[in-house]
């Protein structure tokens, strides 16, 4: 299966007459049900509120077959974020993070549950905040240890996190663990501010020689590479634009769900193929495009893409 770890966040999405809907998301909760709804087994290991929300996301994770893997849930609150959209609908964040719910589970406890079929481990964005970097270092390196396939989607919130300078440095250290990562245009711009992009994305790309890399452009397209292999391939426009949350989830999560579906996680990320890589790329993009016809995320199921990769 594909274990996942990190944030479940309830987004207080505003509404054109000014009022906020909540959603449930999470950047690598998102991936989960993404992932689940391609019909692959998948896990999520981050602890779960006893609160009203997190009912709501425990019942939204049982609909769309995701197993919840924490030990338990947790007495503390659910994550919340306000979410605005800006005049191109491009979604501005405001999160609460502190003493939350999916952060309340030790190093030990952590790794106990890791599930032994785990084929691929995936985890990123708020989880790689420098107080919880330990915990996530020690599963990784714990996973890594037996074979497991490490993704992490950076997703950067540098806003978000105690110590910008530790964020970013942690990071890095996290990157020679990985088999498959994910970074957009805008991830590289908040973690390299001082560089133009062209040298910002040859940086990253030195600490992941190893790995398969997921590069996202927003509407200019995306890229995957490795050291022998680079495709690029543009978005695919939907007749009917809602927004762009979730977007980058729903890409990687169709990433995912086709590398395990596949097999080719079987295969060292740097012995992929082009042939192989570039239906994998056309899969995700397609399931990004699906979701932006929509509002929030909201990942496609395994016959709507399928269905789409027909037309």
């Amino acid at each position: 299966m594909i274990a996942v770890l990190g944030e479940n966040v309830v987004d207080l999405l505003m509404q054109p007459d000014g009022n906020f809907c909540p959603h449930l998301g999470g950047s690598p909760f998102n991936v989960a049900i993404g992932i689940a709804k391609q019909e692959v087994p998948v896990t999520y290991l981050s602890p779960i509120s006893q609160d009203r929300f997190g009912d709501n996301f425990l019942s939204y994770m049982q609909t769309h077959g995701v197993e919840y893997g924490a030990p338990h849930r947790s007495a503390l609150p659910s994550s919340a974020a306000i979410v605005t959209l800006d005049t191109q609908r491009q979604p501005h964040y405001s999160i609460y993070r502190h003493h939350v719910a999916d952060r309340d589970i030790s190093t030990g406890l952590l790794v106990s549950c890791l599930p032994e079929k785990t084929r691929i481990l995936h985890t990123g964005s708020l989880a790689l905040e420098p107080e919880d970097l330990t915990k996530v270092k020690t599963l990784l390196a714990f996973a890594k240890s037996r074979g497991v396939r490490i993704s992490i989607d950076i997703n950067i919130r540098m806003d978000f996190v105690t110590d910008k300078t530790a964020y970013i440095a942690g990071i890095e250290q996290l990157m020679p663990l990985c088999d498959y990562v994910k970074a957009s245009d805008e991830d590289l711009i908040k973690l390299y501010p001082d560089m133009p992009l062209s040298d910002a994305l040859a940086k990253f790309k030195s600490l992941i020689p190893d790995a398969l890399f997921a590069y996202t452009e927003g509407d200019k397209g995306a890229l995957l590479c490795t050291q022998a292999v680079e495709i690029t391939m543009p978005v695919i426009r939907p007749d009917v634009f809602g927004d762009t949350v979730g977007a980058g989830d729903t890409f990687y999560s169709m990433l995912l769900s086709y590398l395990w579906s596949e097999n080719l996680d079987t295969i060292a990320p740097s012995l992929l193929s082009d042939t192989q890589l570039r239906p994998a790329l056309k899969h995700a993009i397609v399931a990004a495009s699906i979701n932006v016809s929509r509002h929030g995320c909201m990942p496609p199921s395994k016959v709507e893409v399928q269905q789409k990769l027909a037309c």
